[in-house]
């Protein structure tokens, strides 16, 4: 049986019952207790502005794009991130390295497909404390009909109510059919991420 999105014993889980008001109580309290605990793990912040940059060597010069139209669910609390869940994703469309044509071009099926895959997406699957402000984040990232799991060493620094989210992580891109072999650009992409929330 599924409370809440919290998968608990299955089928021995007691139901409530008329013929019971004991049983009632206690499950109606335990399922409060239940929902007080997770609101108290998954602080919610409000992405304010985001930053969502790449690099990649083409003809051996560095190549530094952006990504735009950030949407993200940041349920993060830096004393229990376990129990934590960070989703973001972007707008594949607003891809921008300065150069109008090769934009066009990066926005063809060969590259990112923009018709059939409008966005790139990022969901938590782990997060968990490193040290001091510094997590790591196992996440599936999903890119033009592909998803893979990417790790992704990230820090959180709190401000009163606002926090800093930043991270970075490098992926092949041949491994989302972004272009194909090239002898002059590279396979890895640094993909970097910077958020800034308030609660």
């Amino acid at each position: 049986m599924t409370v809440f999105g919290v998968k608990t014993r299955g089928s021995n889980w007691p139901l409530p019952t008329s013929s019971d008001p004991r049983l009632q109580m206690k499950y109606f309290i335990t399922l409060l207790l239940l929902t007080h605990s997770l609101a108290q793990a998954q602080t919610a912040w409000k992405p304010a502005k985001a930053s969502v940059t790449f690099t990649i060597r083409n003809a051996g010069l560095s190549v530094d794009g952006s990504f735009g139209g950030f949407m993200g669910e940041l349920l993060f609390d830096s004393k229990a991130p376990e129990k934590s869940q960070i989703t973001a994703s972007v707008d594949a469309s607003t891809i921008d390295t300065g150069i109008k044509l090769r934009n066009n071009h990066l926005r063809k099926a060969e590259y990112f497909d923009i018709a059939n895959h409008p966005r790139i997406t990022l969901k938590s699957a782990k997060l968990a404390r490193q040290t001091g402000n510094t997590y790591e984040g196992t996440f599936a990232l999903t890119l033009k009909g592909t998803t893979r799991t990417v790790t992704v060493p990230f820090t959180m620094v709190e401000s009163g109510n606002a926090a800093t989210f930043s991270g970075q992580f490098t992926i092949n891109r041949l491994d989302y059919k972004v272009g194909g072999k090239s002898l002059l650009m590279s396979n890895d992409v640094t993909i970097s991420l910077t958020v800034q929330a308030t609660r």
